[in-house]
C-alpha cells in the first residue's frame, strides 16, 4: 500500500475519534445544561413557595399588628381630644 495513503487513512482514524470524542462531550454538556435548568426551575419554585406559605404563615400576626397601631392612634386622638376640651395641646 502506498504510504500517502496509509498516511490519509490513519488521519481519517485520528479525525473520527476526534468527531467521536467532541461529540460525545457536546451531548454531556447538554444534558448538564439540561439538568441545571431542571435544578434551578425546581429551587425557584421552593423559593416561591416559602414565601407564599411565609406569607399565609405571618399573615395574622401582620394583620394584629397594624390593629395595635391603629388602635394606638385612635388612643392617641382620644388624648387630643381629651385636652382640647381644656383648651391645651397634648405634649
Amino acid at each position: 500500500m502506498d504510504p500517502e495513503i496509509k498516511a490519509l487513512q490513519d488521519e481519517i482514524k485520528r479525525v473520527g475519534a476526534v468527531s467521536a470524542d467532541t461529540n460525545r462531550l457536546v451531548h454531556s454538556m447538554r444534558r448538564s445544561q439540561r439538568w441545571k435548568s431542571l435544578l434551578s426551575i425546581m429551587w425557584w419554585m421552593v423559593i416561591l413557595g416559602f414565601a407564599g406559605a411565609s406569607y399565609f404563615y405571618i399573615q395574622p400576626y401582620i394583620k394584629q399588628a397594624t390593629d395595635a397601631y391603629g388602635n394606638a392612634k385612635d388612643f392617641q386622638v382620644q388624648i387630643q381630644d381629651f385636652f382640647a376640651q381644656f383648651g391645651r395641646k397634648a405634649q
